[in-house]
């Protein structure tokens, strides 16, 4: 497991995650794109998955919404969401089993697009993925991407090896 933050001018704040999964790149590359599976793996762990639109092709949107993972009463802290949330974008490159690139924008912050590229090469063993996400407006939300990644990626290794 691998996480590097770096600043280039043209992108803005980017955040970099690897991740080695005992899986063939086919079936890791569909984990991105198929609503089914995206439903098991993806998000922070505060909020669980309602419905995912995909339309997978060259320039199709996504669509994934999600709601809270417990009712506020039983939230952990004050900090915890309280409602529905929607994440959404545009492929911008689908190169089937090695480079998927999709645009970012989630409800809690509109005004911010960033990008997202997922890169994918065969290694020993399995397939090595790398998250490269680009044009962070700011350093807090590079630090909340960060930790909502953390979690996605780590429960899609766990689904995937299991």
């Amino acid at each position: 497991m691998a996480t590097m933050v770096d600043q280039k001018a043209e992108q803005g704040l980017t955040l970099t995650m690897t991740r080695v999964i005992r899986a063939p790149r086919e079936r890791v590359f569909s984990a991105w794109l198929r609503p089914e599976t995206i439903r098991q793996w993806f998000g922070p762990e505060h909020r669980k998955v309602e419905d995912v639109q995909v339309d997978g092709r060259l320039g199709g949107r996504y669509e994934i919404t999600m709601s809270p993972a417990h009712s506020p009463e039983n939230c952990p802290n004050d900090h915890a969401p309280r409602e529905k949330v929607a994440v959404r974008g545009e492929y911008k490159e689908i190169s089937p089993y090695d480079r998927l690139s999709f645009t970012w924008c989630g409800d809690w912050n509109p005004t911010e697009e960033s990008l997202v590229t997922i890169s994918l090469r065969e290694v020993e063993g399995g397939t090595e993925m790398t998250l490269e996400h680009t044009r962070f407006g700011s350093e807090a939300s590079l630090a909340g991407h960060e930790k909502g990644w953390e979690h996605g990626l780590d429960s899609m290794v766990k689904l995937l090896e299991g």
